[in-house]
């Protein structure tokens, strides 16, 4: 059975995401499960955390962990 994963990232994140997405014709949900099995199964994967760490510190926007839990109460998506 699948299982389904929600995050929750900032509306610039979301449309650069989406952008790359379209741009190799595919769908967000696409592409991402596809970055995410080429992380896992990538050759140097603390190097590739590394990266994600620089991605994510670029972020304007941050969530506490209550925030994004109150947004996940409400149905809210960010």
């Amino acid at each position: 059975m699948a299982e389904k994963i929600s995050v929750y990232v900032d509306e610039k994140l979301h449309r650069a995401l989406k952008a790359e997405a379209a741009q190799r014709g595919k769908s967000l949900s696409q592409f991402m499960i596809d970055a995410a099995v080429n992380a896992l199964h990538a050759p140097d994967r603390k190097k590739l955390a590394a990266a994600m760490d620089t991605i994510r510190e670029a972020q304007e926007e941050y969530f506490s962990t209550e925030e994004l839990l109150e947004m996940r109460k409400d149905g809210r998506r960010y």
